[in-house]
């Protein structure tokens, strides 16, 4: 297990270094983005978290230079144990798929930090090229996660991301 210091460390490395730049337009606009929103309100969200959290922007670059598409949507219910989750969806065409799932629970702020919380969690799985489906997804889990209960996995990593994007959205 990593220090504390030595994870923050792992997680700054890990979000930071891409092969290419990659510019705003192509993480916000670009018809070929890796992350997309599937409503106008969730778009606006992603552009304040690029704009305002250096961590949030770090996932979005992240994510670009991977296989994965994210598709992030807003849903009208929850469990309300949960603030958002990812889903796996089949892969296709060369790409493997997710969907973030959140709903509007508090201020812009704290969404934010939720899909910020979640992006990392994507970043997860696009490091994860064993993970195709969900059985491949719950091992990850397993593997790397921690167990609340009924199955709920989370991780530091993306607790971590959360707190980091509200401090920064915040300051």
């Amino acid at each position: 297990m990593l220090s504390f210091a030595a994870w923050t460390m792992a997680l700054a490395v890990g979000l930071t270094s891409t092969s290419r730049p990659v510019t705003p337009a192509a993480l916000l606009d670009s018809p070929h983005r890796h992350v997309r929103a599937t409503q106008p309100a969730v778009s606006k969200l992603l552009r304040r978290g690029f704009e305002q959290s250096p961590t949030f922007a770090a996932l979005l670059r992240r994510l670009e230079t991977s296989d994965l598409l994210v598709y992030i949507e807003e849903v009208p219910h929850l469990p309300s144990t949960l603030e958002g989750r990812l889903l796996i969806q089949p892969a296709a065409h060369g790409f493997r798929y997710v969907r973030i799932q959140f709903q509007q629970r508090g201020s812009p702020s704290d969404v934010i930090a939720v899909l910020g919380h979640e992006l990392r969690h994507a970043v997860e799985v696009a490091e994860a090229m064993d993970v195709v489906d969900a059985t491949g997804l719950a091992a990850l889990y397993r593997r790397i996660g921690i167990d609340p209960g009924n199955n709920l996995f989370d991780t530091l990593a993306a607790q971590e991301a959360g707190h980091r994007v509200l401090k920064e959205l915040l300051a």
